[in-house]
């Protein structure tokens, strides 16, 4: 994982250290990227052929899988999401915090008539609420060869820099990444709680 002003390879030991706001470029290796038979993700496989928009199913499959691992470390409440181009999906019904599963969610919104707009979407993006306060913005973009990168992240914290190469982990499990980049790196300053976030 690259890091601004580092060389490649080296980690600070400090982990603790803290950010207002961290954007992270992925880079998915194509050859490589093959969607996994998780059964949660079955369904949603099975309704993208039933639509008839397979040509969506490696974005929309990359989408549930970014989920599972963002889910996995908290953020599990879905504020907006849409196809780009196509627009906004439904947003979910309200629930209870440890019931959420985004990509349930997901699966829900593609079985409405908001499918349609997907099938010639190019990229998806998502704004997910982690543990208070944390926020994170997602855009998953259609792998293609001559275009490596596939995920842009947005993290807004506080966040720990151990929790940011964390989660770069988490997505690694389930895609194949060649590089894992942070573009840059705003810094916590004490008693800025109450900072404006964009």
């Amino acid at each position: 994982m690259e890091w601004p002003g580092e060389p490649r390879g080296f980690s600070r030991a400090d982990r603790n250290a803290r950010y207002r706001r961290v954007q992270l470029e992925l880079d998915v290796e194509h050859e490589r990227y093959r969607p996994e038979p998780v059964s949660l993700l079955a369904p949603l496989t099975s309704l993208l052929h039933e639509r008839e928009v397979e040509d969506a199913e490696d974005l929309l499959t990359m989408t549930a899988q970014v989920l599972r691992a963002f889910s996995g470390v908290g953020f599990r409440r879905v504020d907006h999401w849409e196809a780009r181009p196509g627009g906004w999906l439904p947003l979910p019904e309200a629930t209870h915090g440890r019931l959420v599963e985004p990509v349930s969610h997901l699966l829900k919104a593609l079985s409405s008539d908001a499918w349609a707009p997907v099938g010639s979407a190019h990229s998806f993006a998502v704004r997910l609420s982690g543990p208070e306060p944390l926020r994170a913005d997602l855009v998953v973009r259609r792998l293609h060869r001559e275009r490596t990168h596939a995920l842009s992240l947005d993290l807004w914290g506080p966040v720990p820099r151990r929790a940011v190469e964390d989660l770069v982990v988490r997505v690694h499990d389930r895609l194949p990444l060649l590089r894992a980049k942070v573009v840059s790196a705003e810094p916590w300053k004490t008693g800025s709680s109450r900072a404006r976030r964009r």
